[in-house]
């Protein structure tokens, strides 16, 4: 299942460097998003990789990729979101990292917190890598609290197969 992401080679050779980079630092992480939807069998487009990772590493990962920083490490609030994040562009492809603590999701109006553990990461097969991505039903409950239902019934039809 896993093989049939979409995914251009150049989102996947990004894939692949930052892959490298988080495991020879031995850097916890998960993909998240798309990509991890796509890791668990969606056919989204993707248009960006999200990945998460705790505050003791995400400055060590910005350091290691300070010439891809577009925004710098800061704390980011939209509508949806409350938390802590750098933003790159790698090759053209657009990558957004957080930290897993203290983020919040807004639900019907109220910020509520978004526990992450970074332990439950699943580590499954992608176009010849392990990667470490957020287990399907995190993402299905993560999607179901922004209230983004076409993504929720499409990932929960992931889970009967």
């Amino acid at each position: 299942m896993a093989e049939r992401a979409t995914i251009s080679s150049e989102q996947l050779e990004v894939v692949k460097r930052l892959v490298t980079l988080l495991n020879e630092h031995k850097v916890p992480y998960q993909f998240t998003g798309g990509l991890a939807g796509n890791i668990h069998g969606s056919k989204w487009p993707l248009h960006d990789i999200d990945l998460e990772m705790p505050r003791a590493h995400i400055e060590l990962v910005a350091y290691l990729l300070r010439q891809h920083i577009v925004t710098p490490l800061r704390f980011y609030q939209d509508d949806e979101f409350q938390l802590v994040m750098l933003d790159l562009k790698i090759d053209e492809i657009e990558v957004d990292i957080n930290q897993i603590e203290a983020q919040q999701i807004c639900h019907k109006g109220q910020w509520v917190p978004h526990v992450v553990d970074i332990k439950k990461a699943q580590l499954m097969p992608f176009h010849g890598l392990k990667v470490s991505v957020q287990p399907l039903d995190q993402l299905i409950a993560y999607k179901t609290i922004l209230g983004r239902d076409k993504d929720v019934a499409d990932l929960s039809k992931l889970l009967s197969l």
